[in-house]
């Protein structure tokens, strides 16, 4: 039962209230019981997040993104389409009979051999026209040594045009003991056979006469027109030289001519005009080299 205070006014004695009575201390001993509790570590600080609002796309650029879609499936189909329907409509053509070579001409040739390269550069009657590759026909049909150029047209369904354009040769020229076809330039062309034997001058050089070399093709294409009694196929062979220039011998008059380089067009005129002069007082015969140089003219005679 609690303890009864008594209150110095009356004499009537109130208990305490239970709220107000002290708690009663336990002693052990003399020691004074501590409780201690557990330290904890502080609580991290939370870092502030801002808070996020919800991003609203406009309905005008929500629209030109979906039609921009739908645009690029459209062409995307479009384009599938145009390719299936291409794959099928080419292997229509190279397997149908319709597109098949029937026809070649050939315009142009004269000393090239161009009928046996066709074959096998693909071309040839029955294959299917659409299956040749221009540039690889045009390239292989360079092969031959004769052809300067060369132009290949298809014609559909199965007709082919080829113009070849030749070399021409001027005269012959020996190398390495072989006689060859030579153009106006001095470039070798093919070796002469009995096959494709044509009679030219030969072409000899000699010293200093590489540099004169380029002159040789316009040097014969004014012999002609320089009014000589006799063309340059009836020439036995002509040599260049630095010293004497052109040299041109005529076999059938046993005539030697001999045109200075320097100012050649000039000297060309002078020696036709006397070697056509010669052939009208018959004295070709007596007469064995004539020579053009610095705007003279000398002649000698035969013993």
């Amino acid at each position: 039962m609690p303890p009864i205070k008594k209150k110095k006014h009356g004499n009537s004695l109130r208990p305490l209230p239970d709220a107000v009575q002290k708690p009663q201390k336990r002693h052990s001993g003399n020691r004074r019981r501590i409780e201690e509790k557990p330290v904890q570590p502080p609580a991290p600080k939370k870092k502030k997040t801002r808070e996020r609002r919800p991003v609203r796309v406009p309905k005008g650029v929500a629209r030109s993104f979906f039609a921009l879609l739908l645009s690029t499936a459209i062409v995307c189909s479009v384009l599938a389409a145009g390719f299936f329907c291409y794959r099928a409509a080419r292997s229509f053509c190279i397997t149908s009979d319709y597109f098949n070579v029937t026809e070649v001409n050939i315009e142009g040739v004269k000393r090239s051999s161009v009928l046996p390269l066709l074959a096998d550069a693909g071309l040839e009657k029955g294959r299917n026209s659409l299956l040749v590759n221009i540039h690889d026909l045009e390239k292989k049909l360079m092969n031959d040594p004769w052809i300067s150029s060369i132009s290949v047209r298809r014609e559909l369904p199965g007709r082919f045009v080829i113009k070849v354009e030749e070399r021409e040769p001027r005269f012959c020229a020996r190398k390495n003991g072989v006689l060859y076809y030579v153009n106006g330039k001095g470039e070798l062309i093919s070796p002469v056979t009995k096959t494709n034997f044509t009679s030219l001058p030969i072409l000899e050089i000699g010293p200093g006469g590489e540099e004169s070399l380029p002159l040789v093709a316009d040097f014969l294409e004014a012999f002609g027109y320089a009014g000589f009694p006799f063309d340059a196929s009836q020439i036995s062979w002509i040599k260049v030289s630095a010293g004497s220039g052109f040299e041109l011998y005529w076999e059938s008059r046993h005539l030697r001519l001999c045109i200075g380089a320097e100012n050649w067009k000039a000297n060309l005129k002078m020696m036709a005009t006397v070697v056509t002069d010669i052939e009208k007082r018959r004295e070709s015969y007596s007469v064995t080299e004539i020579r053009a140089a610095d705007g003279q003219v000398w002649t000698k005679s035969g013993d």
